[in-house]
């Protein structure tokens, strides 16, 4: 990552977490917001499943991220976050990457 705050964030809704990949942005105009979603990995198990793909075949890796200069080793990176719930900081990072039964 050359230069960009970007980090893993969840976001809770409908009783689902979803994982995104978010850059940090100085105060944008018209909001208060200092950050931006920049990537949708999807549902907690499911963007589990697609880093580990994306390690194996990184050709497959969405041009987007390569074009904004995220790596095979950002990658890493977020896989390790996913699987051991705690971010490079030492920020808890709690995901539920086990897939639920449906009644």
């Amino acid at each position: 990552m050359k230069g960009k705050l970007a980090y893993l964030s969840q976001v809770k809704s409908g009783g689902k977490q979803y994982i995104y990949l978010t850059e940090y942005k100085a105060m944008q105009e018209y909001s208060t917001k200092t950050e931006q979603h920049v990537f949708s990995f999807g549902q907690a198990p499911k963007a589990l499943v697609k880093m580990k793909y994306w390690i194996k075949y990184f050709e497959d890796f969405p041009e987007e991220l390569k074009q904004q200069g995220f790596t095979k080793k950002d990658l890493e990176k977020w896989i390790e976050t996913l699987k051991t719930g705690v971010t490079p900081s030492g920020r808890k990072f709690v995901v539920d990457t086990k897939k639920r039964a449906v009644f």
